[in-house]
C-alpha cells in the first residue's frame, strides 16, 4: 500500500487530527530551538556570562596573527550581591580555543602571576564588563572551519562558536 492510498483511505477527522498534531509538533520544536539558540536560558542562571565577538574571523594574507576583539559581560541575576573570587589576577579571564570536536587549537602563553586572591562584589541586577583582544595565530587555523572559544570570567564558564576564513 503506497502513501497516497493510505492517506486517501483515512477519513476527514483523522486527517485533520494528523494536521493538528503536525502543526503542534512543528510549533513546539521551533520554540525549543529558538530558545536554545538565544541567550534567553543563560539569563536565568544566578551569574550569567555573555560573550560578544564576531561570528566570522578573516585572516589577511599579510598577517600571521589577527586580534580577535571580545566583550565579556557577567550579570548577577539574583536578588543579592554576588561575591566574586578567583585565586590570582590571571584567573579573572581565562580562555582557550578548540575545534568543535574538542581538539585543542590555541591558548594564551603562560604568564607569571602574583599569588594574590582577587575579590569583587557584583550588586543584584548589575553586570561586570571587560574587553579583551585575543591574538590568533593563523598557522593554527583552517579556512572554513568552525571553532569554539571557551572563556572563564570570574569563575563562570561560557563559550562562543566562530568561523575562520582567509583572504
Amino acid at each position: 500500500m503506497n502513501l497516497r492510498k493510505f492517506w486517501t483511505s483515512l477519513d476527514d477527522a483523522t486527517r485533520q487530527a494528523f494536521y493538528r498534531t503536525a502543526m503542534w509538533m512543528a510549533l513546539i520544536v521551533g520554540t525549543v530551538y529558538t530558545i536554545g539558540q538565544s541567550d534567553f536560558l543563560e539569563s536565568y542562571t544566578p551569574l550569567a556570562i555573555k560573550i560578544e565577538m564576531p561570528d566570522k574571523i578573516v585572516f589577511p594574507k599579510s598577517n600571521a596573527t589577527v586580534s580577535l576583539p571580545i566583550n565579556l559581560q557577567l550579570k548577577n541575576n539574583t536578588e543579592e550581591t554576588a561575591q566574586l573570587e578567583v585565586p590570582t589576577p590571571c584567573n579573572i579571564i581565562r580562555w582557550y580555543i578548540t575545534s568543535l570536536d574538542g581538539d585543542f587549537v590555541q591558548a594564551p602563553a603562560e604568564e607569571t602571576c602574583s599569588q594574590v586572591v582577587m575579590k569583587a562584589s557584583l550588586p543584584a541586577g548589575q553586570f561586570s564588563q571587560d574587553e579583551l583582544l585575543i591574538p590568533l595565530d593563523a598557522t593554527r587555523f583552517e579556512a572554513g572551519t568552525r571553532y569554539k572559544l571557551m572563556v572563564q570570567y570570574w569563575g563562570q564558564d561560557g563559550f562562543k562558536e566562530f568561523k575562520v576564513e582567509f583572504e
